[in-house]
């Protein structure tokens, strides 16, 4: 799938390159540079693909691609909550100036990053332009999901929970048809953990649904994978049906009579990059078997793609926004220190900085709090 990924950071860099911010802070030629890249990656990712299935050095290097794809992705995420801040305020600013100066810097270092990668391809003799004729639908290891919450405190999320479990608890509690919930907003702000808190909540228990099922989609929206998940949650057994029909037909048999809640995580649209992702007709098919279930019948969806919500979506999407500043650095502190390590005002004040940089973006603050300059700092004054 990584040339799926490829392809959607690629507009996203193509959206700014068209946009004024990229020439008022500067970032123009290092974003033209970094499509050129790009390009000569894409080229040959479908053989690439294809061969990794018996060349582990190509599967290595696809995986060092897919990450830094997603921190490219998230860079890019910034830029563009950045520019519709930045609409109406004076570029010359303190803080505007800074966040240039920073953006620039990571921007240069993921280029160099990508030149490296384009570098170690040549020695693979991949060819450019290869079809694959038939792409697994599997969810790759690193980007799966599932319905445990991960994070040992989550912050800023409170209300955004209350309304969506009272949407399924009062709201739609007896609705004949099955409600879909959509959760839409950047990647990495956080909808796969909101998800999780009203999957866990006390309240959206057995005693108000006879099951709930947790289903990670990502970039492939197969109908048959998303129904075999559905069997294997209820059933605690593997799927080993093969024919559309029998799994239809054992997932309707399952539900019928029974008010279930559905999460579908981390779903994607179907576009010229995605193949394989959702369009109108897959969920025509899905909703169709999922309709079986009995009054107040629920679906959570969660999707970085308005189009996804505009398709699945029964109600209103839930448009869950950034962090507040003070959110982020709660939670970069979390991942940086835990608990139980004493506070040093310098480190606070570097941290507090760093946390106003991650414009309210959950995993900007678990990466850098996990990985970069805090921990070093953190053992440079112990």
């Amino acid at each position: 799938m990584a040339e799926a990924l490829l392809g959607v950071a690629f507009e996203n860099l193509m959206a700014l390159l068209q946009n004024e911010f990229s020439t008022i802070s500067g970032i123009s030629s290092k974003a033209q540079k970094l499509s050129t890249n790009l390009n000569l990656i894409k080229v040959v990712l479908e053989d690439a693909e294809k061969k990794q299935v018996t060349n582990c050095s190509i599967k290595v290097w696809l995986q060092q691609l897919k990450d830094a794809v997603y921190v490219l992705d998230d860079i890019l995420d910034e830029c563009s909550i950045e520019s519709n801040r930045l609409k109406g305020s004076s570029s010359l600013k303190p803080k505007n100036i800074i966040f240039r100066h920073n953006i620039g810097n990571r921007l240069k270092e993921i280029t160099s990053r990508f030149d490296e990668i384009a570098d170690r391809k040549n020695k693979f003799l991949l060819q450019d332009g290869v079809t694959v004729k038939e792409m697994t639908v599997e969810v790759a290891e690193w980007r799966q999901t599932s319905s445990i919450i991960a994070e040992p405190k989550v912050y800023g999320r409170e209300d955004d929970k209350e309304k969506i479990v009272e949407f399924l608890l009062n709201q739609e509690r007896d609705s004949n048809s099955l409600s879909v919930y959509p959760i839409f907003g950047l990647g990495g702000v956080g909808k796969t953990t909101l998800a999780q808190l009203v999957y866990n909540d006390q309240r959206v228990s057995t005693t108000n649904f006879h099951t709930k099922i947790w289903v990670c989609v990502s970039e492939a929206f197969s109908v048959k994978r998303i129904l075999c998940s559905i069997i294997e949650s209820i059933k605690n057994e593997k799927c080993d049906a093969f024919d559309l029909d029998v799994i239809q037909r054992k997932v309707q048999e399952l539900l019928q009579g029974k008010r279930y809640l559905l999460v579908l995580d981390d779903v994607w649209n179907k576009n010229e990059e995605l193949e394989f992702g959702l369009s109108q007709e897959k969920w025509n098919q899905l909703k169709s078997v999922l309709s079986n279930g009995s009054k107040g019948s629920s679906c959570l969806v969660s999707t970085r793609d308005e189009v996804v919500a505009s398709i699945m979506g029964t109600c209103q999407a839930h448009h869950l926004s950034g962090l507040s500043e003070n959110e982020c650095w709660l939670l970069l502190k979390q991942y940086a220190f835990g608990d139980d390590i004493e506070e040093q005002v310098e480190l606070v004040e570097i941290g507090k900085d760093i946390a106003k940089k991650c414009g309210g973006i959950a995993s900007c603050c678990t990466s850098i709090g996990r990985f970069n300059a805090l921990k070093e700092w953190r053992k440079r004054m112990a």
